[in-house]
Parts: structure tokens; C-alpha cells; sequence
């Protein structure tokens, strides 16, 4: 009889294979790290969406039309962070559904609801900057308040039609997977008829994608061309005109000035501003807004075009399953749009910039006068019972004298 007397040294196991303690110490480590990641990313759109509200509430000159739909875009991604990742993020950490069947349900509804909400937004607003910049003149009577209001509604309602009703209902599955549901209670995948695949992935992303796409492309081509205008306009304004037989080179001077003292004229000149340049003052603000949402549907897409390419895909092709892995990642890269929109407007937008800089300046006052007040109390009570006991010793400093 042959024994393996083979001292074990590393940290394997005679057949060379990992001991348990350490698949499972790095299976920990795994997790931590995983719910680490998610929990930042939570984290960081409820307080950046948060922000929006707040400094939108604040600032006055913010409190516009367009930014109507940010708040309640805002409204809906603090929403998908609230009641969407923080069911995703246990699931996907635990590999577990600990809580009753119901909530499965729930959680898949607010998951369609508030995602669908959110792109819809992108949606309402690309048609407001389009009617914005394209038609300047039938912008204030079409994009009214009660207009506004009737977009939101809109965008809430179409959103809960195809969330709460079918899922609860159970129309938007098969037989199959509601019977494997009952009879495994710990999982709670969400699997789709091919009925309400096409439907809903129409409502909530292609449908919006291709009106977000055909009015962005109207709005460069339009921004293009009034950009042309305003730098002839600003030549115009910045040359004085003299008849083509003059003699005098204080035109061609100007035409050779420096761009430092050619803008130096501009700037002194908006002081008395005429209405052509408040028009063109107007524009350009149209155009930087117009930039930052831009920048905001072209990273919507790429968050969101590979989720609904695979939703699709898998409840099309019944023989097309993807790893869970890969499901997760595409989920959060979805939600991770909701955390990316502040990012951006405080990066491409000055105004949202500096109203952000405002709030949080504001916020740390607010904290700052909360510790100094706290501090002043800490110190009048220590300085009091500090000088009593003072007292008692000088009194009785003064009876050892005596």
C-alpha cells in the first residue's frame, strides 16, 4: 500500500486542486467588491439626480421650460435607484430572491416603469429643443406649460400601462415560467412572451430612439446654419460700413485686427445690446443646451441599445440564451445612464455648473454653522465647568495660605 507522505506546501491540495478556505475567501471578496461597486453607483444617482432638484428649486433662472422635464426626469432615476438597482444589486450579490413572490412582480414593474419613464423624457425633451432651435417663432405657442403638463402625464401613464397591468396581470410571460416560478420561489428572472418583448421594447426604446435621432440630426443641421449667421452677423456688427471707392483703411484695419481687441469692441457693445444681439445672445444658449442634451441621448443610447438588442434577441430567438453574467452587465449598464445625466450637465452646462457649485456651497454652510453652533455650546460648558473648578482651587489654594 502506496501512502502520499508528500509534505503540502503552497496552497493547494495534494491533488492539486484550491483548498476551500481560500474559493471561499475569494468568492467573498468577490461579492464585497461586487455590491461595492453597485452601491456607488446607487449612491451616486440618487444624490447627483437630487442635486438637479434641489438647484433647480433654488436658482430662479433655471426654472424654465426644458428643465420641466429634467426634474422630472431627475424624479425618475432617483426612482430607478431607489426601487429598480437596489432590488438588482441584492439579487445579483445574494444569487437569492429572499422576499415573497409578490415583490418579484413589484420589482420588475418599477424596473419597466421608471426605465421606460426616463427615456421617454429624453424624448419629450429633444422635441422640445427641436421646436426650440427649428421653429424659435411657434415655440411659445406650442411648448406652453399646459403643454408640458400634458407630456409629463403622458410619459408617466404610457410608462405604468406597460409595467403594473401585464406583469401583474401575468400577460407578459409564458405558461412555462409561470409555473417554474411557484415551484422555485428563490429566483425571480424576468421572462418575456414574444408579444410583449416586441411591444414593450418598442414603447420604451425604439420608438423614442429613432424621434430623439430624426430631431437631433434637424437640430444640427439647423444649428449649423444659425451659426453661420451669428459670425456673419458679428463681422457685420464689428466692421463699420464704407462705401466700396473709399480711400480710408480703417476698414481693412479692422478686418486685421487682433481677435483680443476685435472682441473687446463686441463685448463693450453688449452693454447697449440691440434686439439682434439678444436674438443671437438667445441662440447661442439654445445651441450650448442643445449641445448638452445632445451629449446626454448619444450616451442614453449607448447605455441603453445594448439591453434592448439582447432583450429582443433572446426573446425572439428561443434558442439564444446568454450567460447571467452577461445579463447583469447589460442591465447596469442601463441603469448606469441614470447616474451618468448629472455628470454631464455639470460638466458641458455652466449654468446647472455653477448653480451645483451654489447648492453644495450652500450645504456646507448650512453644516458649518451646525458644528460652529454645536462647538459654541461644547466650549461655553467646558469653560464654565472649568472655572468652577478654578474657583475651588483657588479658594482653596487660599484656606492652605491661611
Amino acid at each position: 500500500m502506496l501512502v502520499n507522505d508528500t509534505p503540502n506546501y503552497g496552497g493547494t491540495a495534494p491533488n492539486g486542486t484550491v483548498p476551500e478556505e481560500e474559493e471561499d475567501m475569494s468568492h467573498t471578496m468577490i461579492i464585497v467588491a461586487k455590491g461595492i461597486v453597485l452601491c456607488l453607483i446607487i449612491t451616486a444617482a440618487i444624490l447627483g439626480n437630487l442635486l438637479i432638484i434641489i438647484s433647480v428649486y433654488r436658482i430662479h433662472k433655471l426654472r424654465i421650460t426644458t428643465n420641466y422635464f429634467i426634474v422630472s426626469l431627475a424624479v425618475a432615476d432617483i426612482l430607478v435607484a431607489i426601487f429598480a438597482m437596489s432590488f438588482n444589486a441584492f439579487y445579483t450579490v445574494t444569487e437569492s430572491w429572499e422576499f415573497p413572490l409578490w415583490t418579484c412582480d413589484l420589482w420588475n414593474s418599477c424596473d419597466v416603469l421608471f426605465s421606460t419613464a426616463s427615456i421617454l423624457h429624453l424624448c419629450c425633451i429633444s422635441v422640445d429643443r427641436y421646436y426650440a432651435i427649428v421653429k424659435p417663432f411657434e415655440y411659445p405657442n406650442v411648448i406652453k406649460k399646459k403643454t408640458v403638463v400634458i407630456m409629463l402625464v403622458t410619459v408617466w401613464v404610457s410608462s405604468g400601462l406597460i409595467s403594473f397591468i401585464p406583469i401583474f396581470l401575468g400577460w407578459y410571460t409564458t405558461a412555462e415560467h409561470l409555473a417554474e416560478r411557484y415551484k422555485n420561489p428563490k429566483e425571480c428572472a424576468f421572462v418575456v412572451n414574444k408579444p410583449y418583448a416586441v411591444v414593450s421594447s418598442c414603447v420604451s426604446f425604439w420608438v423614442p430612439s429613432f424621434i430623439m435621432i430624426a430631431a437631433y440630426v434637424r437640430i444640427f443641421v439647423e444649428a449649423t446654419r444659425q451659426e453661420k449667421m451669428i459670425c456673419a452677423n458679428q463681422i457685420a456688427a464689428a466692421i463699420p460700413q464704407y462705401p466700396r471707392n473709399s480711400t480710408d483703411t480703417t476698414a481693412q484695419m479692422m478686418v486685421t485686427m487682433p481677435n483680443d481687441r476685435r472682441n473687446s469692441h463686441i463685448n463693450e457693445c453688449d452693454e447697449h445690446a440691440t434686439p439682434i444681439k439678444r436674438s443671437i445672445n438667445k441662440m447661442k444658449r439654445e445651441h450650448k443646451a442643445a449641445k448638452t442634451l445632445g451629449i446626454i441621448m448619444g450616451v442614453f443610447i449607448f447605455c441603453w441599445l445594448p439591453f434592448f438588442i439582447w432583450y429582443v434577441t433572446e426573446a425572439l430567438c428561443e434558442s439564444c440564451k446568454s450567460p447571467d453574467i452577461i445579463v447583469a452587465i447589460l442591465f447596469w449598464i442601463g441603469y448606469f445612464n441614470s447616474s451618468l445625466n448629472p455628470i454631464i450637465y455639470a460638466y458641458f452646462n455652466r449654468d446647472f455648473r455653477e448653480a451645483f457649485q451654489d447648492t453644495l456651497n450652500c450645504l456646507c454652510r448650512h453644516c458649518e454653522k451646525a458644528c460652529t453652533r454645536k462647538n459654541r455650546n461644547d466650549v461655553h460648558f467646558n469653560c464654565t465647568y472649568r472655572s468652577t473648578q478654578d474657583i475651588g482651587i483657588v479658594q482653596n489654594n487660599r484656606v492652605r495660605d491661611i
